[in-house]
């Protein structure tokens, strides 16, 4: 099952041109995320994850007008996985936000917390369930994985940074 929309669209197409755009600060509300490594029992239920969701963080110096946040997530490692090769979710922020939480998305699953919305589900292999988001699953090869945050107001992107989640 494959979801797009004209915002997937165009996330896609963005990615190579918003590097005008200035950078957020993003950070990881738990220590286990690093940034150098993935957390042990985050990686994807092929190679025994246990419960493996996309790290909550907060995001601030978010640009005034921005309507959403959109999560890019990629295996820079494996060109098939690059360009949210693992899932693309947005999260809508309430007017006026300049900062805020974001809250995990579980792993393997079309469920996602409320005020979050997926925009691409994850490329799967032939088989192997979908969802919004795909946990690291390189089998420890050690892929470098990111997620490109982005500021959005109507079909623009105001912002962007790219966040290393870690090695796996």
């Amino acid at each position: 099952m494959n979801f797009f929309t004209l915002k997937s669209v165009t996330v896609l197409a963005t990615l190579a041109l918003s590097a005008n755009a200035f950078a957020m600060d993003v950070e990881f509300n738990d220590a286990a995320w690093d940034g150098k490594k993935i957390p042990e029992g985050q990686q994807c239920l092929n190679y025994d994850g246990k419960s493996p969701a996309t790290p909550s963080m907060t995001v601030s110096n978010i640009p005034v007008g921005a309507e959403s946040l959109v999560f890019v997530y990629n295996d820079v490692s494996n060109k098939r996985m690059q360009h949210g090769g693992h899932g693309i979710v947005e999260f809508v922020l309430p007017e006026g936000a300049t900062s805020a939480e974001v809250p995990r998305v579980f792993g393997h699953t079309y469920e996602v917390p409320v005020g979050i919305e997926m925009v691409a589900e994850y490329r799967n292999r032939k088989g192997e369930a979908g969802g919004a988001y795909k946990p690291p699953c390189s089998g420890g090869k050690n892929h470098l994985y990111t997620v490109d945050v982005q500021a959005w107001q109507g079909d623009s992107v105001l912002a962007e940074t790219t966040v290393e989640m870690g090695r796996y």
